[in-house]
């Protein structure tokens, strides 16, 4: 691994025991290695107190979902976004802001890989739900995982020289801390017609937005690229993308069951892809 890990909490270096996977600083803070096979798996570095988690059935259903393709279309631009943002790159330290189960990190590398054999990526990824990362490791090669929150990461600073953060928004600066100067950092954020069909069985007055787009300071925009498709979905793969958004929450047990239980032809997905440079 190249990329230098710290203690989150004196943001002293870390150093690993001889005899197990965890680590400790001179501090005496030490940090668990959880294995999850054959030597894979992932350090705790510290729990959320609220930690957001998708029950195992869910995880199951939202991970079949993304396997069968029909995030492709959002998977080839941003592939693509890297790939052009990337022409001269031998080598890349990559994190993944809560990262989940992990399946943008793998899905994206395996079509960088695949463009740029001589790709040189180092994958890291944190997130607090236990279960994701638990996936994530099960479902990955050779990532790198960190439990903890995004207020205190266990990276040295500019570590990475490419930061994504997909389907979520940026908080706070230490993610901006661990990157590079003029390090890359790519967002994918919906746009305002996504999932319309499920969104106005919630909220009476959707309307069209332009859009808005707040990079930290630290921050400059260098392109932004819309990515739009439609699908035939089922109730149950309707249901799963909803649950997959932060407004899940919205619908009662009422309206998840008409959910599941109609088909949806042309459900709109919206997204765009935003990439931006650290000055």
């Amino acid at each position: 691994m190249t990329v230098s890990l710290q203690c989150p909490i004196c943001h002293k270096p870390l150093s690993q025991y001889l005899n197990s996977k965890d680590l400790h600083c001179e501090s005496k803070h030490q940090f668990p290695f959880v294995e999850v096979q054959e030597g894979r798996g992932y350090w705790v570095f510290g729990k959320g107190k609220k930690q957001q988690t998708l029950s195992r059935a869910q995880m199951r259903s939202r991970l079949f979902l993304l396997s069968s393709g029909i995030y492709a279309p959002l998977l080839d631009a941003v592939s693509q976004a890297l790939v052009s943002a990337l022409p001269q790159a031998k080598s890349v330290n990559w994190l993944d802001y809560e990262t989940g189960d992990g399946f943008y990190l793998r899905a994206l590398a395996q079509r960088l890989t695949d463009v740029m054999p001589e790709l040189r990526l180092t994958r890291c990824g944190f997130g607090e739900a236990d279960n994701a990362l638990y996936a994530a490791v099960k479902a990955g090669s050779d990532e790198h995982y960190a439990q903890c929150s995004g207020k205190g990461l266990p990276y040295a600073d500019e570590s990475f020289d490419l930061l994504t953060v997909v389907d979520k928004p940026l908080k706070g600066k230490e993610a901006l801390r661990v990157l590079k100067a003029s390090a890359l950092a790519l967002m994918v954020i919906p746009g305002s017609r996504h999932l319309w069909q499920l969104r106005s069985q919630l909220f009476t007055d959707l309307t069209e937005k332009e859009l808005a787009v707040n990079l930290p300071k630290e921050l400059e925009l260098l392109s932004s690229n819309r990515v739009q498709w439609q699908l035939d979905v089922d109730g149950e793969q309707a249901l799963t993308l909803l649950e997959m958004t932060p407004y899940a929450w919205r619908a009662n047990e009422k309206l998840r069951s008409h959910i599941a239980r109609e088909a949806i032809a042309g459900l709109e997905l919206d997204y765009w892809v935003i990439i931006a440079r650290k000055r």
